[in-house]
């Protein structure tokens, strides 16, 4: 950790009293105005991580990003005192990764090694996108095999950038909203230092993993560490779910306000083995107005020792 950052994270804990000076908690923010503005976004917000997309959601190809950019992006980053490694850009939602049908499983491949790429030139080592879906078309088994081969092709042409996986909440016929599936995809890349995943605490309820249970977090943190592997956990998206458990439905709400509630999210923020990794809201609170209070209302529920 730099210096800067170091004397960044010091002043937050102490805003905080203290509390979560492990956790970085933080939101996805709007690149709207510039992509070197995201930083700027989150400081306004109070969130210690961030994550971004890397261009519009409508359009499988976007103009090339500028080195000016680039270079504005990372100063942003330095004089706000972000990590990289607490910055999670978010894959376009166009791609699917093992789709059956050729053209959109090719458009998908190359979209993915551009954003990597931009990830590569931002400075940035984490690439968070949906694994993608058989489309009731394919197996399930050959589905993570494309979705692998995927990643194995983009590893090839974009140097250091990681893949991280996200959970899925078992909707339709998407993969890897078992945490088997996350493994078997895991288990058919070639360099898995370069392979992660982000944990959706929404898609995971849906999926039916009881985290409003009693203990239910370290229930569930459990089962992924005998099936995944906590070394392969990176980052995780706190959002609560609009759905009960096992809903099958991609439905988030705000935190406290949904079928997980706030004793889970008590647990999660107190939960040592996530320590100092990026936790980031994806909820449906308008971001400049519900983001500051939710992540405010996250860092009160820190022990204080935490």
């Amino acid at each position: 950790m730099s210096a800067r950052k170091k004397v960044a994270s010091k002043r937050k804990a102490a805003e905080r009293g203290d509390r979560g000076s492990n956790k970085y908690i933080g939101a996805h923010v709007s690149i709207s105005d510039g992509i070197w503005k995201a930083a700027q976004a989150c400081t306004d917000i109070g969130g210690r991580s961030f994550a971004l997309f890397m261009g519009s959601q409508r359009q499988w190809t976007r103009p090339p990003l500028s080195a000016t950019a680039a270079a504005k992006f990372q100063e942003q980053c330095k004089l706000h005192g972000f990590d990289p490694a607490h910055i999670v850009p978010h894959g376009s939602y166009l791609m699917n990764c093992g789709s059956p049908k050729r053209d959109v499983s090719e458009k998908s491949q190359a979209l993915l090694i551009d954003e990597m790429g931009r990830c590569h030139a931002l400075g940035l080592r984490l690439y968070n996108f949906h694994p993608g879906s058989s489309l009731d078309t394919i197996t399930t088994e050959k589905c993570m095999e494309k979705i692998a081969g995927a990643i194995n092709h983009a590893h090839r042409q974009v140097p250091t950038v990681v893949t991280v996986l996200e959970n899925m909440c078992c909707q339709g016929y998407t993969v890897g909203g078992k945490f088997s599936e996350l493994r078997g995809i895991i288990d058919r890349v070639r360099d898995q230092s370069r392979v992660a995943v982000c944990l959706d605490t929404c898609h995971a309820f849906a999926a039916g993993y009881d985290l409003a249970a009693v203990d239910g977090v370290k229930t569930v943190l459990d089962e992924f560490d005998r099936i995944v592997g906590l070394q392969y956990l990176e980052a995780v998206h706190l959002n609560d779910s609009k759905g009960p458990l096992g809903c099958h439905l991609d439905r988030h709400e705000d935190i406290g306000k949904g079928k997980i509630g706030l004793a889970a999210f008590r647990d999660i923020v107190n939960e040592p083995r996530l320590d100092n990794i990026p936790m980031i809201l994806e909820t449906p609170g308008r971001p400049r107005f519900e983001y500051p209070q939710q992540i405010k209302l996250l860092y009160s529920l820190c022990d204080a020792e935490n």
